[in-house]
């Protein structure tokens, strides 16, 4: 079962929701990278109509303006459109993602990004249902998952714990790992997904799907960002060699499965649905 919207309160978004170092630093000004790598791939141009689904702070909506695409967001917390009001000036509107309140066919590009992991699957599959209605022919959606399910971390963290404590029982200085989830994170993310279960989902609801298996974006910064960077910006470029092996070899095996950190799906119906023709109600 989701969370309510009670739960994501202010201090959610402006302290705990992906991207708050940035925001805290830039405003809206330079996105988050995963935020930055759905950007890049929605290839917006001007007159595009753009929909952000569960926009959150808002930061999207602001470079879709910039961009002169019409953008539009849409969230089921109070909290997070007051924020994406002030931040972006642009509509948004409240209101839940199961039936959302626009004619058919009106969106070039829509955004689904970090909401995936808070909802459940019967639920995400009626949410998919409402974006394929309103997308345009030849439009697609974009969505990322906050994690992913198989992720090292997860699958290595009771082993590490174990080689940790039973390196102090030799008296060696072994500091205990982080666990990989927060207790937030375990109430909010209900459904993580695996590279697995995207495809199985996307097959299943009969939508065509490129899913792109993001590594730690510290391999992806320059690709990002460009070589000039803003001031106290809180990522480094990880080295050349390092940026070879997973973004040319490890991230296009198998390996896959297990190092990407997270995935940005590029999607869209294979065959669009009965459409109510006209413009945003």
């Amino acid at each position: 079962m989701r969370a309510g919207p009670e739960s994501y309160d202010e201090k959610y978004y402006l302290e705990s929701c992906g991207g708050a170092e940035f925001f805290r630093l830039y405003g809206a000004a330079v996105l988050k990278p995963q935020l930055a790598a759905a950007f890049q791939s929605a290839a917006l141009r001007p007159g595009m109509s753009v929909l952000d689904l569960g926009c959150g702070r808002g930061e999207m909506l602001l470079h879709a303006r910039k961009a002169q695409a019409y953008a539009v967001g849409t969230d089921f917390s109070h909290e997070a459109l007051k924020i994406a009001r002030e931040v972006s000036e642009s509509p948004v509107l409240l209101c839940d993602a199961q039936a959302l309140p626009f004619q058919g066919a009106v969106f070039d590009r829509v955004f689904f990004l970090g909401v995936m992991d808070h909802l459940e699957g019967d639920l995400l599959e009626r949410v998919f249902a409402e974006i394929g209605r309103i997308l345009k022919p030849g439009g697609f959606a974009l969505a990322h998952t906050c994690t992913n399910r198989l992720y090292y971390k997860n699958w290595t963290y009771g082993l590490r714990r174990k080689a940790a404590k039973g390196l102090r029982r030799l008296g060696l200085p072994m500091k205990e790992p982080s666990p990989p989830r927060s207790e937030e994170d375990h109430a909010l993310h209900i459904n993580e997904h695996s590279l697995g279960d995207l495809e199985r989902f996307f097959k299943k609801i009969g939508w065509e799907a490129e899913i792109r298996a993001q590594p730690n974006y510290k391999l992806m910064v320059e690709e990002l960002y460009g070589e000039e960077l803003p001031p106290e910006f809180p990522m480094r470029q990880a080295p050349a060699w390092k940026t070879l092996l997973f973004k040319k070899l490890l991230l296009r095996s198998p390996l896959r499965h297990f190092l990407a950190r997270e995935f940005l799906v590029l999607a869209k119906p294979r065959t669009p649905p009965e459409r109510e023709l006209g413009g945003v109600s």
